[in-house]
């Protein structure tokens, strides 16, 4: 079972954050959180991890590996400035999003590999040749 926290306006019923989210103007609920989504799958001889985060780069990212914890992160910032005779607008965007694995003592840490292509981080985490299972084989009756 899992615990879902609401931060809800006691005043205002939750039902337009419900009905159109909180990317709706009206919505009550200002904290907006913008951590990728993650997919993990597992093969014979590795672990896939694959987030996606479109619109950046592969400069963005930091992936780095401390006691078999992985720990990507991002932070981008941007800064939008317009003059004109009249006014002065300036307009400043911070995204920035840290997502952090414990790595099984399988997985052979020396041959991690990274690769941002098409909106998608795809890492890959090889196992150590001894976690490999052997293949299957025949055994003849004499």
């Amino acid at each position: 079972m899992n615990l879902v926290r609401r931060n809800t306006n006691p005043w205002f019923p939750s039902l337009l954050d419900e009905f159109f989210g909180t990317s709706f103007p009206l919505a009550t609920n200002t904290q907006r959180s913008h951590v990728p989504s993650v997919n993990i799958s597992e093969t014979d001889t590795a672990f896939e991890l694959a987030l996606a985060a479109p619109g950046k780069t592969r400069k963005d990212f930091n992936v780095a590996l401390d006691d078999h914890v992985l720990t990507i992160s991002s932070e981008s910032k941007h800064e939008d400035t317009a003059n004109t005779a009249q006014y002065t607008r300036r307009e400043f965007t911070f995204d920035s999003f840290q997502r952090s694995f414990r790595l099984p003592e399988t997985v052979d840490t020396s041959g991690i590999k990274a690769k941002y292509d098409n909106g998608i981080l795809n890492i890959s985490l090889p196992k150590l040749q001894e976690a490999i299972p052997e293949p299957k084989k025949q055994i003849e009756i004499k």
